[in-house]
């Protein structure tokens, strides 16, 4: 059977045609893993005849578009005039694309003519000129974890530096971008810096997109093991104590659902958006001890999660399987009113909902729990991460030290 590698042109708007490659027959595509018999290519010509968009409704009703050749009285496409320029263009895209088909038709009747390595090398070459700001952005809008740091690093990177090519990555704009984010004002602010701690999440997330890039053949080498990591600070978290906790809940304020989502919070350690999702096809009994069982919106990590009979009670009677077990309530809604019960209450701490968590840590510790069980209650990788409330606990002995005073 004998092989071909055709160019093919397909209309699109402002009177352009791209280009693409006909295999016949198909062709075994490495990156899919399948057969095909269409390449795109980054190529396009000048139109020599005119062209619309025209709007129809398919079979299905669902409106669609197609571009078509605008035709004259006589029945022959309308022409266009090209400028100097345009028909330049059209003589280097056409003398490109020709040696880029010579090449891929090179390969299809003889596919070993370039080894594994020459074929990753070409590759790459042909990766580096393309843009890694837009790579990047897809990478940070399909994040499943750390969604906000991913976000926030993307949009660091695209205010200092804007559209960037994979062959500008190197170590001196790696160094450079950590500096800036060392010193950097939050997005939305001239006022208030980064943390330090906001600005090594940030990094963390800069490296991972890269060597994902070194892993899929866009970049030459991995800067992982060659770059110093921004340290972060060790922050000691506010939070509520249990007398404090009581205090709040028993002071009354019109809000009950958010009554509802702080004591929860409390009793549980879950995040506000792992509270807001929950629902009932994800709470479970097992020999008398109700489970929660669900995916952790922020690390994407199952979590088995034991609750007390008090939490049971809280959420009310079982409803269907799809349904919320708590009414939902935006996040910022749900702090400003946390603020003003607060502030009913007389407390005078700056504590958000989220310190919920280590309220619940701090209050498990001091009863005794083991801090790898609460480690794993909390969802932490790492048992590290559970020891900066281990901390809250020890400062909070020491404080008591001198409560029992004789005077001999």
């Amino acid at each position: 059977m004998s092989k071909k590698v055709t160019v093919l042109k397909k209309l699109v708007k402002g009177n352009k045609s791209n280009l693409s490659l006909n295999f016949y027959p198909p062709v075994f595509n490495r990156k899919t893993g399948k057969k095909t018999r269409y390449e795109k290519t980054s190529y396009f010509v000048y139109n020599e005849f005119q062209s619309e968009t025209v709007y129809y409704t398919d079979a299905n009703g669902k409106k669609q578009s197609k571009i078509e050749i605008l035709i004259d009285k006589k029945g022959n496409p309308k022409k266009l005039t090209l400028t100097p320029a345009q028909k330049q263009h059209n003589r280097e895209t056409n003398e490109m694309v020709e040696l880029y088909r010579a090449k891929r038709f090179k390969e299809v009747i003889n596919p070993d003519i370039y080894t594994e390595a020459e074929l990753k090398a070409l590759e790459l070459a042909e990766n580096r000129s393309k843009i890694f700001t837009e790579y990047f952005k897809e990478k940070a809008q399909n994040a499943t974890s750390s969604e906000g740091a991913w976000s926030g690093c993307y949009g660091h990177f695209v205010k200092f530096y804007g559209n960037v090519l994979f062959q500008d990555i190197n170590k001196t704009l790696i160094e450079d971008f950590k500096s800036k984010l060392l010193n950097a004002y939050q997005l939305r602010s001239t006022t208030h810096k980064i943390s330090r701690n906001s600005a090594a999440s940030y990094f963390i997330r800069f490296i991972q997109v890269l060597e994902i890039a070194y892993e899929e053949n866009y970049i030459s080498q991995s800067f992982k093991a060659r770059i110093e990591w921004i340290e972060e600070e060790e922050v000691m978290k506010n939070f509520l104590t249990l007398d404090e906790c009581k205090k709040l809940f028993t002071t009354d304020f019109s809000d009950e659902v958010l009554k509802k989502y702080c004591i929860f919070a409390l009793l549980t350690g879950l995040r506000y958006s792992d509270i807001n999702n929950l629902q009932w096809c994800d709470v479970v009994e097992r020999e008398g001890i109700n489970y929660i069982y669900f995916r952790m919106k922020k690390t994407s990590a199952f979590q088995y999660h034991p609750i007390s009979k008090e939490a049971v009670k809280l959420m009310g009677d079982r409803k269907f399987r799809t349904d919320f077990v708590f009414d939902r309530i935006a996040y910022h809604s749900l702090n400003d009113n946390f603020r003003k019960w607060l502030s009913k209450a007389e407390i005078e701490k700056k504590v958000t909902f989220h310190n919920f968590r280590t309220s619940y840590a701090v209050a498990q510790l001091e009863a005794g729990a083991d801090i790898y069980l609460i480690s794993k209650m909390l969802g932490h990788k790492n048992v590290s991460t559970t020891e900066i409330y281990a901390k809250i606990v020890d400062s909070r002995k020491a404080s008591t030290v001198n409560n029992i005073v004789l005077g001999i």
